[in-house]
């Protein structure tokens, strides 16, 4: 008896002892220090007394409860003020046998105060989660399967939380697009860093796609082990497209809507890069309008404008798909076939020449307008670019000389 005494005594948590009719009969501490802190030293002889401010129904309850033994009360949480300081108590109380019952009061004021923080951040956290516009915040099993849904993935991308709970992340990913990482290496390199960042097109509800931003960051345990992902996406289509246009700016000609220059150098670099390394064969096209200026002095330059714009049109009417177009400057144009030899730069030359005799180009009356072209085509033979070039632009010069309206093959 004194071991338990002495226990009770020592025991962190308030605890008293207490018949049916309220008396109290025994109590710790703690259990005293707390009831003193919410009400007079005379209502210690009673525990309804005690505990009226915060338990006014105790005694009731107490009354109600049928059973031989059992929990009547299980740590309910009891707000008062004590001091002028906000107090929150924890009430147990048991009874554990006919007349005797017992009680636990547990001071439980910093773990209130934390859990109300917790709270609040969590509303914080919760309130930008839903109602941020160009951003998707949704979390993900460790394996990539996703948890929590809210109204920011609908507002990104229209998916539902029905759509999407449980499955894999990879299925915002489009399946036909080559550029796409996989997902475990993804997640792979977000555990191991603690986050990874990926950019590329993403899949809305309806079918059509974003350009986003997302980084996957890793959420550990309080043992510093990783058990799922915070996942933020960034929809940045707009930026793309601005992008897109503003690379499309630096390599197309305005007008024409060919390759500009500085762009063909790149491109012919590439062909006889690849002609270098691997004898892929390649041919170009130099070609010049015929008698353009006369065009320009009679029709005027809103005519010459039409001619160049109709030349380019023909020109990748009557090429492949992967003949590359470029304007070389003024009226002149420079064609790059790959997997072409001489006769095929020939025969595409000469097809091209029929197709261009053949076009109109509308005058700034309306009147149309028919022009020619001078080609000069040529195949590499150890040369560089630079001199490939200039045998080209011999063979062309050789076909106006000539006559124009002509292809000339340099030898």
């Amino acid at each position: 008896m004194e071991d338990l005494l002495q226990f009770l005594y020592l025991m962190p948590v308030g605890v008293l002892k207490f018949c049916a009719g309220g008396t109290i009969e025994m109590m710790n501490p703690v259990a005293t220090a707390l009831l003193l802190s919410m009400t007079s030293p005379e209502a210690l002889r009673d525990i309804y007394s005690a505990l009226a401010s915060i338990a006014p129904d105790l005694r009731q309850r107490v009354a109600r409860f049928e059973g031989q033994a059992g929990v009547i009360v299980d740590q309910q949480w009891l707000r008062t003020r004590a001091g002028g300081h906000a107090l929150v108590v924890s009430l147990t109380v048991n009874r554990i046998k006919k007349n005797v019952y017992m009680a636990v009061l547990t001071d439980v004021t910093r773990l209130a105060e934390q859990e109300e923080k917790l709270y609040v951040d969590r509303q914080k956290f919760f309130a930008i989660f839903d109602h941020v516009r160009d951003y998707a915040i949704y979390t993900t099993t460790k394996e990539g399967l996703i948890e929590e849904w809210n109204q920011s993935l609908q507002r990104y991308a229209g998916w539902l939380a029905a759509d999407v709970q449980g499955r894999s992340e990879s299925m915002f990913f489009p399946s036909d697009d080559p550029d796409q990482p996989h997902l475990d290496l993804l997640l792979a390199e977000a555990q191991r860093i603690g986050s990874t960042e990926t950019e590329g097109w993403r899949l809305k509800r309806d079918g059509s796609r974003l350009w986003a931003n997302s980084v996957i960051t890793a959420l550990p345990d309080e043992s510093g082990t990783v058990r799922g992902f915070v996942v933020v996406s960034r929809d940045l289509t707009e930026r793309k497209r601005l992008e897109d246009d503003m690379k499309k700016l630096a390599a197309v000609d305005p007008l024409t809507g060919a390759y500009n220059r500085r762009k063909g150098d790149a491109l012919l670099a590439v062909e006889f890069s690849q002609w270098k390394r691997y004898g892929r064969s390649f041919a170009v096209l130099m070609l010049d309008i015929d008698h353009f200026k006369a065009v320009n002095d009679r029709f005027g330059h809103g005519a010459g404008d039409a001619v160049l714009i109709a030349l380019v049109q023909t020109c990748r009417k009557a090429l492949r798909p992967m003949d590359m177009v470029m304007r070389w400057g003024g009226e002149e144009f420079l064609i790059v076939l790959p997997n072409t030899g001489a006769a095929g730069a020939l025969s595409t030359a000469e097809r091209l020449r029929i197709a261009v005799a053949a076009t109109e180009a509308a005058g700034s009356e309306g009147a149309p307008i028919r022009f020619t072209i001078s080609v000069g085509a040529a195949v590499p033979e150890g040369d560089s670019p630079s001199e490939l070039l200039s045998r080209s632009d011999e063979a062309l010069y050789a076909a106006k000389t000539g006559g124009r309206n002509r292809v000339v093959l340099a030898p």
